[in-house]
């Protein structure tokens, strides 16, 4: 395994990459702008991208010629293990989104990060959850908020009645009541909810 710099018009993405990283292009982009190129692009001995796919696009958007790529000496059904692992792995991790408001709280600008997170309204976020919005809780409300929805979730089927679920809200703690068949719509079989 090693690290060289190649011409990036010498890299051949996979042909068959299962991966779609057209979403994550601009953010990609975006990162390297900001913080530097500082996770090379794996390749096999020729060239083919085994991860990296997304930044070899951002870079080419960002008009790079060369870049340094990390050349993995594995067998080819490795690589293709590898390549698909790599894809994977990062879907496993979850955000934190107290620790994260804190990270983004404590940035210059939050706002730049909205590229990282299209899914997420950040400024509204971080609004919301200003703990003046709603009034600073106490140690004693947040316990007994904690104590009120632990396990509260696992009970559910155990309190339904009739065609009313009660629901605790995990982020107000609120009780509230949702019809089952509001529940149950979505599922695959079409007479659960009936």
């Amino acid at each position: 395994m090693k690290t060289v710099e190649v011409a990036l018009s010498s890299i051949k993405p996979y042909w068959r990459n299962a991966r779609d990283g057209d979403a994550a292009v601009e953010a990609v982009a975006k990162s390297i702008e900001d913080y530097g190129y500082n996770s090379p692009i794996v390749v096999d001995k020729e060239h083919v991208i085994v991860a990296g796919h997304a930044r070899h696009r951002a870079l080419l958007s960002l008009g790079w010629k060369k870049a340094a790529v990390l050349v993995v000496d594995l067998p080819a059904a490795k690589v293709k293990e590898y390549r698909i692992a790599d894809n994977k792995t990062s879907e496993l991790a979850e955000w934190q989104m107290p620790e994260l408001i804190e990270e983004l709280r404590e940035l210059a600008d939050p706002g730049d990060f909205q590229t990282f997170f299209p899914e997420i309204d950040l400024s509204r976020l971080l609004a919301d959850s200003v703990g003046d919005a709603f009034g600073t809780p106490t140690d004693e409300e947040v316990a007994a908020a904690k104590d009120k929805l632990e396990g509260r979730f696992a009970e559910i089927n155990a309190r339904v009645l009739g065609d009313v679920v009660e629901v605790t809200c995990p982020h107000c703690a609120g009780d509230f009541s949702v019809s089952r068949r509001e529940v149950l719509r979505d599922t695959a079989d079409p007479d659960a909810a009936t």
